[in-house]
């Protein structure tokens, strides 16, 4: 940590620090030794004390930043300060006043500390806390017993399936991997238990079953109507079609290019948009507001849509295709491109599965077969909203 990190630190002047690109940046306060100010990629504030004790380097969450003010932050560093003078040692005193700490409160600094900075699916990480950790998040972690787990394990795998409940133990198991950090000392309880064996999902929208997923979706407010169609045209991944932005996109190309950082496996992707994609984005681009960045802003104020899950509900419900899930959407592009006779390299490439380091010139040379294949697998979907038809008996399923 510099010396050009340290300033005063004042309310207005920590509000308008911009998070990095990636990982986190530390400050430090020029009035209260050992008192920083962290910043995640995520924009997540929080003041920690900093110090070597005993010459090793300690950190010590204070609390977030606003619900923690400066002034409450300087007297807890100003607290430590006068511990480390005394000879104490305020990070061992923590960790064992720490000791009783409960999940929800190893998750939360969990979450904080490591998820926020590093993970991108962090907020889907609170959505599987929230829904499936009730019954043991209030226990303190040294009485929680790996009977405990394997007990909450069964009954989410019962109740809600095997696939959501191996999803929940293995978040509460990477959560047990810090627990030394807040002062627990104990094993961790999820070693050596056994996983649900999972069935890979073949699902995609069959012929008859793409003119009741159309009407379901006409229903829909344009928002939500032209996102789905484009999750389905586009065979993208929800996250990246939910945060489109026009500088992307070339329309006049039928190009999308998707930035290797909001990508799944960090490369960029060069996307063909077929005409049916391209009749939605040219209809939006017409009625957006010229110096909008967000091809699907959300109606809440600033930013991008963040999920149309209840839309998606709304859609299963109407049209009684209940379990099919917004991701299907996705392998039912791939799917019909295998149904056209498209190689397994091609759909590969439209759907992103292999990194992209070319230039845009490389992706000119390079996306007229993909364009192709994805037009015909877009028209062909697109042939069954008023005629449905049977099933192809050399249909084959993309797992994506």
């Amino acid at each position: 940590m510099s010396t050009d990190n340290a300033f005063p630190f004042t309310h207005s002047r920590l509000e308008a620090l911009k998070p990095p690109k990636t990982g986190r940046d530390s400050y430090r306060d020029a009035k209260v030794a050992g008192l920083t100010f962290v910043i995640t990629a995520n924009a997540s504030k929080s003041f920690y004390f900093y110090k070597r004790i005993d010459g090793k380097p300690t950190r010590i969450r204070i609390g977030s930043f606003p619900d923690t003010s400066i002034d409450d932050a300087r007297k807890e560093a100003q607290k430590y300060n006068g511990e480390i003078a005394k000879g104490e040692n305020p990070h061992q005193a923590k960790r064992t006043k720490n000791n009783a700490a409960t999940l929800e409160e190893l998750f939360n600094y969990w979450l904080d500390s490591y998820a926020k900075a590093h993970k991108k699916t962090w907020q889907e990480d609170i959505r599987v806390f929230q829904k499936y950790c009730g019954s043991i998040k209030n226990k303190q972690l040294p009485t929680l017993t790996k009977a405990d787990i394997v007990k909450w394990h069964q009954s989410i795998g019962k109740k809600n399936g095997h696939y959501q409940a191996n999803r929940a133990f293995q978040l509460v198991r990477s959560l047990f991997r810090v627990g030394d950090e807040i002062g627990y000392t104990g094993a961790n309880p999820c070693l050596n238990v056994r996983l649900f064996q999972e069935q890979s999902r073949e699902r995609f929208l069959m012929p008859d079953e793409l003119k009741l997923f159309y009407d379901a979706v006409m229903e829909e407010p344009p928002l939500w109507r032209d996102l789905l169609f484009v999750l389905l045209f586009t065979g993208q991944r929800k996250r990246n079609v939910c945060q489109m932005r026009w500088e992307e996109l070339d329309l006049s190309r039928g190009l999308w290019f998707v930035a290797g950082e909001t990508m799944k496996n960090g490369s960029p992707l060069v996307v063909v948009l077929s005409t049916n994609a391209l009749a939605i984005l040219n209809e939006r681009f017409s009625a957006s507001d010229k110096n909008a960045d967000w091809v699907f802003p959300s109606e809440r104020g600033a930013g991008a849509v963040v999920d149309p899950k209840k839309a998606w509900e709304r859609i299963r419900e109407r049209s009684g295709l209940e379990d099919v899930r917004m991701h299907d959407l996705r392998r039912t592009l791939g799917s019909w491109q295998a149904l056209g006779g498209t190689s397994l390299q091609i759909i590969g490439k439209s759907l992103g599965h292999k990194s992209m380091k070319a230039t845009e010139i490389y992706a000119r040379l390079t996306t007229d077969p993909v364009r192709e294949s994805v037009e015909k697998a877009t028209q062909e979907m697109a042939a069954h909203w008023t005629e449905p038809a049977e099933v192809p008996e050399n249909a084959e399923i993309i797992d994506v």
